[in-house]
């Protein structure tokens, strides 16, 4: 399983279904605030049953060899998701993706949850590439691929449908031989 203690108050946790009450009410709790950003957050997301297909999908995707879904705890409470998804063992990459609750918000939550995921995929999974891509307006996110050292690689234009309209995404990108991390 994938769990991996960060320090004394973080904890990264492979979400199963038994979180599924506890994942419905920190996105419901957040739904003006992620709404913008997770277009599968809406009118049909409204029960832990939702949030329970929401994981056995992460679930399904670790026991596909195709990425994993983890919890961050912080003291116990989730915090928020992150996520390893799209990899093409062919050519060695995967991206990077990742949500937290507004109240969780600013305290480099997301950052060493990511770095964990990061070393992981460098090392454990030998992966070559990695990619974040986010809405240009979305300033905390393309902070946080920075602050990681990705790369931005440019935007792609109305590459992605929100709720009513496209819009466009930022890519950025991260080698292995770039991460300064310590893959094992």
């Amino acid at each position: 399983m994938f769990r991996f203690k960060i320090d004394d108050d973080i904890e990264l946790r492979l979400l199963e279904e038994q979180h599924a009450e506890e994942v419905f009410s920190l996105l419901d709790r957040n739904r003006s605030h992620l709404e913008s950003e997770l277009t599968w957050l809406d009118d049909q997301f409204s029960s832990a049953i939702d949030a329970k297909e929401y994981i056995k999908a992460g679930l399904e995707r670790l026991a596909a060899k195709n990425g994993l879904r983890a919890g961050i705890w912080l003291r116990g409470d989730l915090a928020g998701v992150v996520s390893l998804h799209n990899l093409i063992w062919a050519d060695r990459k995967a991206s990077l993706g990742y949500w937290l609750g507004a109240s969780f918000q600013g305290q480099g939550l997301v950052t060493k949850a990511c770095r964990i995921l990061i070393d992981h995929s460098f090392g454990k999974l030998k992966l070559n590439r990695l990619e974040i891509q986010c809405d240009p307006e979305n300033e905390r996110s393309w902070k946080v691929a920075e602050s990681l050292g990705f790369t931005k690689e440019g935007v792609l234009r109305q590459s992605w449908w929100s709720r009513d309209h496209f819009v466009d995404q930022v890519v950025y990108g991260l080698i292995a031989s770039e991460w300064q991390g310590e893959t094992s």
